[in-house]
């Protein structure tokens, strides 16, 4: 059956398609109806192809209307051609075509399309890339035709002018829709441009305007004269030549910048250099000349000269704007223009930046880094020398130098060239290295888990971030424990519990020469011994309550297994069993047996009372065990680093009060115990307060000073008070 019984089932849905914009879903449903009916009146078999060729029928059919369309200022042409459009993507996506049907269509339209035609319908492109690109492989299928279409158009589009926009579309495209590193958009080959035909300028092109002008002229007499200008032959001969070897080798070096290869030849190399070292100095006087110029506007306008001057440009969106890529005119009598014109300069720096950052790869350790078999297409016989490599690196300094120096917006300029030639290094070290993939693959860590396989048991998995680090994630959120110090922080809960309540009693001045002071380190490391043996006996208790639950835990359990196992044999439990139960301790194997009592408790026997005098009813057996409260802080202590630390400080504080003192209060060491300072402080405290008491007593009522013979009655009182004071 022939495509003819389908083509009033389409016109009938191009007619029902409402007016622009048509919604989506719309649209499906018109479709599916229209392939609903076409059902009854074409066969399967065939019935792709006919649906394709009615489609594009009617796309190149409106298409042909084109130039008659837009003359009417109010056709709607491009609203039908994207309605169009959208009908062949939704046939595909219905899959009554094939998948690479849309990208033959658009193949065709744009190849019978104006240039303008062709910028809408590409943004028809733009707009339909997810559902364009759908499912897409890179480099097989729809993505060759897609890839195929594309390069035809870039190959119609001028590369000057309002294109280079359109050309940025696209390539932006491109570089969206295909992977990052596909190898279609690579210059694997190494393949260069067109090479540069070159230019000269011959001397006689110049002879008519460097000799001297000269004209015959017959005097009075009947003689020939000749007449000359003022100019000198000599000098204008002069001034010719060095334009003409200027001109010659500034064109020349656009040969090297088109085929670097030929650097492979050894004469190549040393010509390029001295045609730099001659073109250079031009390039910089010119700017030189332009910036003074530009810089003595001001200037001339305050002496009221009238003469014209070059205007800068208004800001960097206007040089932007006006920048224009111009195909070089080699005309010599443009030269001296070109030279002086700023964009021009630009244009010849840049292009020497790129050739020198391209030598830059061919030192030998440069090459000798991405040198490989695989590559040849790319490599060059050619190597550059320690001199010439550094000859390379200086002159690149200068040219960027003096790119930057350019106006306007000089700085702008050179800091994006130097942008692109870094991104383009890397490039070419990508493409050196035979374009490897640099995708990253999901972040992923491997557990041990048995899973099955293909029928087979494997322990390890890769789980990715999600899965990994879920426990992390539940555990964050749980309610965070409460803070063990209970004055904000370890350092802080410490001072509060040694006392300190002030600012002023951590203000307290040590004098090393004082026993009282001696003293009070001594008490500070006594407080904190006491309060770390108190954290210490309190993480004891911790333990043995936990040992405890979990001891009587496992008791229950197993109490539970033999009544269990009791009650499936209607059999009682041995007598010996709970005897042996009673007697052991389910607490801890260190502690002792428990004492049980079948009614109530008797009082433990006496100290002095022997194990053989109590008897049976001291601890008769019963069921059910009573546990001995247990005593934690009886039990001792572990070693602590801090404890040992305080106690060594503690006994250094002690001998130095002891050393302190032993010059002055050395008749007191008798009367306490060995390094016992706060006793010593006591006896020396009771001593000072006895001497005031004399004092206070032997001053007489009227103010008289005391004494000071010795009599007799005096001595014996200062021997009583000896005599008593060693007796104390």
């Amino acid at each position: 059956m022939s495509a003819v019984s389908l083509e009033p089932v389409l016109t009938s849905l191009i007619a029902s398609i409402p007016t622009s914009p048509v919604h989506e879903e719309q649209l499906k449903q018109l479709v599916k109806k229209t392939l609903d009916d076409a059902k009854r009146i074409s066969s399967p078999e065939n019935r792709k192809n006919q649906w394709e060729y009615l489609l594009r029928n009617e796309v190149l059919n409106l298409a042909a209307t084109e130039g008659q369309a837009l003359k009417n200022e109010e056709t709607r042409y491009y609203d039908q051609l994207r309605d169009m459009l959208d009908l062949v993507l939704k046939f595909t996506e219905l899959d009554a075509c094939e998948q690479s049907f849309p990208f033959t269509v658009l193949q065709d339209l744009l190849e019978a399309q104006t240039i303008a035609s062709c910028s809408h319908t590409f943004t028809w492109i733009e707009t339909r890339a997810s559902r364009l690109t759908e499912g897409m492989v890179p480099g097989k299928g729809k993505a060759l035709v897609l890839l195929r279409t594309l390069n035809d158009l870039l190959r119609r589009l001028s590369k000057m002018g309002t294109m280079t926009i359109f050309c940025g579309r696209i390539l932006t495209f491109l570089s969206g829709v295909f992977p990052l590193g596909e190898r279609s958009g690579v210059n694997l080959r190494g393949e260069y441009g067109p090479l540069w035909e070159g230019v000269t300028m011959e001397a006689k092109e110049e002879s008519s305007s460097a000799g001297a002008d000269q004209a015959k002229v017959e005097d009075s007499n009947g003689d020939m004269k000749m007449q000359v200008d003022s100019k000198d032959p000599k000098k204008d001969d002069k001034a010719a030549e060095q334009k003409m070897d200027f001109y010659n080798t500034f064109w020349s070096l656009q040969r090297p910048f088109s085929r670097p290869p030929l650097f492979a030849n050894p004469a190549t190399f040393p010509d390029f250099k001295e045609a730099v070292t001659k073109v250079l100095p031009v390039i910089k006087e010119a700017s030189a000349k332009e910036r003074l110029m530009m810089g003595s506007k001001a200037v001339g306008a305050s002496n009221g000269s009238l003469k014209r001057k070059r205007e800068p440009l208004e800001s960097a969106e206007d040089a932007v704007e006006e920048y224009f890529f111009a195909k070089f005119l080699t005309s010599p009598e443009l030269i001296d223009l070109e030279i002086a014109d700023t964009h021009f300069r630009r244009q010849f720096l840049f292009q020497l930046l790129i050739l020198l950052s391209h030598l830059l790869n061919y030192t030998k350790a440069a090459k000798a880094a991405w040198q490989t078999t695989r590559n040849r297409s790319l490599q060059m016989d050619f190597v550059l020398s320690d001199t010439d490599a550094q000859w390379v690196q200086e002159t690149f300094t200068k040219a960027m130098e003096e790119l930057r120096q350019t106006t306007p917006n000089g700085r702008a300029f050179a800091d994006t060239a130097a942008v692109i030639l870094e991104r383009d290094r890397n490039w070419i070290r990508w493409k050196n290295d035979m374009c490897p993939p640099f995708d990253k693959a999901p972040w992923s860590v491997e557990i041990e888990e048995e899973e099955e396989v293909d029928g087979e048991k494997q322990k390890k998995r890769k789980v990715g971030l999600e899965e990994a680090t879920r426990e992390a994630r539940q555990k964050m959120r749980e309610p965070p424990e409460d803070w063990q110090w209970k004055f904000g922080s370890e350092a802080l809960t410490e001072i509060w519990e040694m006392g300190y309540r002030d600012l002023h009693d951590l203000q307290r001045p040590f004098h090393p020469g004082d026993i009282q002071d001696f003293a009070k380190k001594i008490q500070l490391e006594d407080r904190r011994i006491e309060m770390r043996t108190k954290q210490l006996r309190q993480q004891q208790e911790r333990r043995e309550a936990f040992k405890m639950a979990a001891a009587a835990k496992a008791a229950e359990a197993e109490a539970a297994e033999m009544e269990s196992k009791a009650t499936t044999t209607n059999l009682e439990p041995p007598t010996d069993t709970i005897s042996a139960q009673n007697v052991s301790s389910p607490l801890h194997p260190s502690l002792p047996a428990k004492p049980v009592s079948s009614s109530l408790p008797q009082e433990p026997p006496s100290v002095g009372t022997p194990a053989s005098t109590v008897g049976p009813s001291a601890a008769p057996v019963t069921s059910t065990p009573t546990p001995r409260p247990a005593t934690p802080m009886s039990a001792p202590l572990p070693p602590d680093d801090q404890i040992k630390k305080a106690e060594e400080s503690k006994e250094r504080w002690s001998w130095l009060a002891l050393r302190t003192a032993r010059e002055q209060y050395l008749s007191h060491f008798g009367k306490v115990g060995t390094g016992d300072v706060p006793a010593l402080v006591q006896e020396i405290e009771r001593e000072k307060e006895k001497e005031a008491k004399e004092t206070k007593a032997s001053e007489s009522p009227s103010g008289s000073s005391p004494s000071k013979s010795p009599g007799p009655e005096t001595l014996k009182v200062d021997v009583e008070g000896d005599i008593k004071m060693e007796a104390t």
